[in-house]
Parts: C-alpha cells; sequence; structure tokens
C-alpha cells in the first residue's frame, strides 16, 4: 500500500576502512574469499621475473556472480516492507540471517557495514530458520530460493516478487558469489521478465448497499472500486450483537484502483447477474445489479471473474444471457455459469507474456438454477463436473486455477472436513491452486507441497463488494497477490481492506488496523 511504504538512502555508519574489514572478516566465516596479502608485502624490488617456463599460465577465474537478495520474514510477519536504512541497521547488528557463500554485499549503493557472526546459514535451510525463528527475525534469501512458506518484503517501494510497478524499481540489495562457494546458479537466478503477478477479490454483489450508494446516492460505479485507505476510530454493536468497526478515509483515493490495475492478472468472484430493468433492493436476499457495474470492472482491470454462485439465476434464463454478453462486450472472460453446461464448464484462458493460466469455477450452494443443453444456468460443484473442466483446463494451460463456491457453513474462517476433502479432489483432477470465495468472512490459506512446486487453496477472501455491515468479520476481507516465477508460485500475500458505507472498499494498515482480519487468517491457516 503505497500511502504506508517508506523508503530511504542507507549512508555507511562507520568509515568505509571499517566496514570493509568488518565484511572481509565476516565473508571468510561465511565461505567467501579472505584477506589477501598486498602486492607490496609479497614483491620485492630485487627479485628477478619468473622464467615463462617455470609454471604453465594460471586459469583465468570466472567473476563473482551478482544477484539480488531477498528480504523474508515469516508468513504472518504483517510488515509489507522494510526501509534500507532500517535494514542496513539490523544487518550491520548482526540480527539478520545471511546466506553462506557471499563475496560482498551492497545496499543502497554502497558496502553494506556487516557484524561478524558466529556462523552464516546455509541457503537452502534459510527457510526453515526464519520458519523457526522469533517473531520478526529477518534473513537474506537469493532470490531463485524464495518459496511462498516466508514472505519477501519491499525494500521502500522496490519490491522482487511484486507488481510490475515495484518491479520496475532500482533494487537496492545485491550480493557476489565465489563461483567456488555454496550458492549454485539456481538458487541466485533471478529474472524480472520471468515474474508474474495476479490478484483476486472477494464477493460480490454490487445491489443493495453498494447499487445505493452508487446510484440513489449518487457517487457512481466508479466512485466504488475508487477506494483508498481508512483508519479506525472505533467499534460499535449492532442490532445483531455483533462488534462492526469505524472507520474515516485518510486518502489516496485510487489505492484499491491501482493494486487491480498495476496487476497482470485481475479476478473476481461475481455472484449475482445484472441486466436492463434491474431493481434496485434495499433489502433482502434475490438481487439484480445494474450493467454499468461491467464497464467499471472492466477499466478497474479485471481480466476473469467466476459466476458460479447461488445467486446467478435471480434473474431467470435472460439475466444470466445479459450478464454474459455484458462481460464479454468488455473483455471480462468468465466461468461457472453459461448458456449451457458445457459452456458453463469451459474454462477461461489468458495468456500472461507466454504464460497461460485457466480458470474454472463451479458452485457448491443451492440456489441457482443448473446450467443444462440448451439451459442457461450455473455449473453444480460435481465430481463429474470438476473432473471435466480441470482436464480441460490442464490441456488448454500451464496454470490452473479453480475459483469454487464452497458450501455450508458460511460466516466462518476455519476450512472444513468437506473443504478438505474437496481441496484433494481438486488436486488431484489437476488443479494447480484453488481460489474460494462463498463464506462471507476472510477464511483459512493452505500452502502445501504439490507435484509442480508449493499449491494454494483459499477459503474466502471476505466480502469486497457487498453490504454486509452487520459484523466486523463481514466488514473486512483481504485482496489476495500471488506471484509467479515461470509457472512456479513463489509469494502469497493479502492486503487487508474494510468495506466502507456498505459499499466502497478501503485499505487498512497491514500493522495496525488491518491486523485483526490477517490474524483471523493466520490463525486456521497452513503453511509448509
Amino acid at each position: 500500500m503505497r500511502a504506508m511504504r517508506r523508503s530511504a538512502a542507507l549512508r555507511p555508519a562507520t568509515p568505509r576502512r571499517a566496514v570493509a574489514l568488518g565484511l572481509v572478516v565476516f565473508l571468510a566465516a561465511c565461505g567467501g574469499p579472505g584477506p589477501t596479502a598486498s602486492p607490496a608485502a609479497s614483491s620485492s624490488a630485487t627479485a628477478a621475473p619468473a622464467s615463462p617456463s617455470a609454471s604453465p599460465a594460471a586459469t583465468p577465474t570466472p567473476p563473482p556472480r551478482s544477484f539480488p537478495l531477498a528480504v523474508v520474514a515469516a508468513f504472518q510477519d504483517l510488515r509489507p516492507a522494510v526501509s534500507a536504512a532500517d535494514l542496513g541497521a539490523a544487518i550491520a547488528a548482526g540480527t539478520v540471517l545471511v546466506p553462506c557463500g557471499l563475496a560482498s554485499l551492497s545496499l543502497a549503493g554502497g558496502p553494506a557495514s556487516l557484524a561478524v557472526p558466529s556462523s552464516c546459514v546455509d541457503a537452502d535451510a534459510l527457510v526453515g530458520r526464519i520458519r523457526a525463528a522469533p517473531t520478526g527475525t529477518l534473513g537474506l534469501l537469493p532470490a531463485g530460493l524464495v518459496t511462498p512458506s516466508v514472505k519477501v518484503l519491499q525494500i521502500g517501494d522496490a519490491d522482487l516478487f511484486g507488481s510490475p510497478s515495484h518491479r520496475s524499481q532500482p533494487y537496492p540489495l545485491t550480493a557476489t558469489a565465489s563461483p567456488a562457494g555454496p550458492l549454485t546458479e539456481a538458487a541466485t537466478a533471478y529474472d524480472a521478465t520471468n515474474v508474474r503477478t495476479l490478484v483476486s477479490t472477494g464477493d460480490t454483489c454490487p445491489d443493495r448497499g453498494v447499487s445505493h450508494m452508487a446510484n440513489v446516492v449518487g457517487k457512481g460505479w466508479d466512485w466504488v472500486l475508487d477506494g483508498g485507505t481508512a483508519r479506525y476510530t472505533g467499534t460499535h454493536m449492532t442490532p445483531y450483537d455483533w462488534p462492526a468497526v469505524d472507520a474515516v478515509r485518510v486518502g489516496d483515493s485510487g489505492a484499491v484502483r491501482a493494486i487491480l490495475q498495476d496487476a497482470d492478472l485481475a479476478v473476481d468472484d461475481f455472484e449475482c447477474p445484472f441486466f436492463k430493468g434491474f431493481v434496485q433492493h434495499d433489502h433482502g436476499t434475490v438481487f439484480s445489479i445494474d450493467p454499468r457495474i461491467a464497464p467499471a470492472m472492466a477499466e478497474a482491470g479485471y481480466d476473469v471473474v467466476t459466476l458460479g454462485s447461488n445467486h446467478i439465476t435471480d434473474g431467470g434464463a435472460r439475466g444470466v444471457r445479459e450478464t454474459l454478453a455484458g462481460l464479454d462486450a468488455v473483455g471480462i472472460k468468465h466461468v461457472g455459469a453459461g448458456l449451457d453446461l458445457a459452456g458453463a464448464l469451459a474454462p477461461a484462458v489468458v495468456d500472461v507474456r507466454g504464460v497461460r493460466f485457466a480458470f474454472v469455477g463451479w458452485d457448491d450452494i443451492a440456489g441457482s438454477g443448473a446450467a443444462a443443453p440448451g439451459t442457461p444456468g450455473v455449473a453444480p460443484m460435481t465430481d463429474a463436473n470438476v473432473a471435466s473442466s480441470l482436464a480441460a483446463a490442464r490441456k488448454a494451460a500451464d496454470v490452473v486455477i479453480a475459483m469454487p463456491q464452497w458450501g455450508w457453513p458460511e460466516y466462518r474462517a476455519p476450512f472444513s472436513n468437506q473443504q478438505l476433502e474437496q481441496r484433494a479432489f481438486f488436486y488431484a483432477s489437476g488443479a494447480d491452486h484453488i481460489l474460494g470465495s462463498g463464506t462471507h468472512w476472510a477464511g483459512a490459506i493452505s500452502v502445501t507441497p504439490g507435484p509442480n512446486g508449493p499449491q494454494l487453496a483459499v477459503t474466502s477472501h471476505g466480502n469486497f463488494l457487498f453490504d454486509q455491515s452487520w459484523s466486523r468479520e463481514t466488514e473486512e476481507g483481504n485482496i489476495v497477490e500471488l506471484t509467479f516465477v515461470g509457472t512456479r508460485l513463489a509469494q502469497v500475500r493479502l492486503h487487508p481492506y474494510v468495506v466502507l458505507e456498505g459499499a466502497q472498499p478501503n485499505l487498512t494498515n497491514p500493522e495496525t488496523d488491518g491486523a485483526f482480519v490477517l490474524r483471523q487468517v493466520f490463525k486456521v491457516s497452513d503453511i509448509r
């Protein structure tokens, strides 16, 4: 979140000679080159030149490899970033885990002042050390070893694994490794052009309070997606005897839109039909949406939506047809509902600079009419539908993402036993990752080993454009950001937000007000 990032230039805290000496001692302890005799000490004014035949010519030593180091913390660390100055101080104090095999280290354009540690950490063991270390511990990890089981922090506004605008910033932390050292080329490899980010938002059904603010009050649909940042001022009890938050906007209008537009790919759970002649509902659970939401979402950066929900046929077959046509007209791809069952099960495929992402979606809650040959409707979450749609997606793409609307019960954070069984079936049927929805709470996340690398499952993001203002849990949510290196998942980040006036998501500070919803998720998550 741009309003909460800090950046600062690091200036050496000690004279350059002292820094260099400390660095030599440290690197010698970590497998890097140690001090060597100076030319003056090893030569004599009267020494005769060596005979050309005295020894064979020395083989040239390859130059040290230069590479960026990611700053990593525990997955549950609330900090989104660290400043160069704070990082430099922590390195100098010896509180940062540093991999063995470094030949040099540079931060913010100059050599880092390194304390002499008792030992360095084997790079392959550094992730495990971070996960076992006390909260707040930082480590420096070669970019090729980054996994989603730890969290990469931005340095100021620069981010190796962030969205394009952050990847393009000059990155201030680099190192070199001796060719003879323990760091492999694979461990130190990094190519910014091979990094892609995906963001996913929560339950979206912009009727009732959302439509009221956009149309009745006259804020407009662009305003709905133009939220900035918010600060909490307190809580209050609702008529349902649940605490809810009091919050005020603090600026940064457009911060939510910026996250969506800056990602390489943006997806959403869109649960309700839009069509001409829609009706504004102030109450109730039968929905119809203003079709002007479609161009607003396209302008905000959305690429794919799942329509697989228990409300998508609230407007009948006509509502499904007009929703599909409206999304097609603005270039947003869709899954989970269709003009017939084949259309509802067909994957949506998006090519992001040569990597093909496929999405499929289904509904597991009764309510919507099922699609059938010649009949518009939803894709029910049956074993046959899941298996056939995932098989088609697997053939069409490099990365396959399932977007289920899970079954009952709603309003909870942990995985249910049924969800765990469904997760296993999705994976076995060809899904790489799962972005779930439908519980109206931000819920559990799992990152587990899979045949092609780490696999992610999200139960729910919480409400995004949905006016359930009767509890804190239904007001707050997380934008989920995934980072891929090629086809491999490398990072999972959460951007907390609160829905203000029942209509507009606004970002919250993850270290303060946003910590509540983040800890709600961390408490029930399974990160390996």
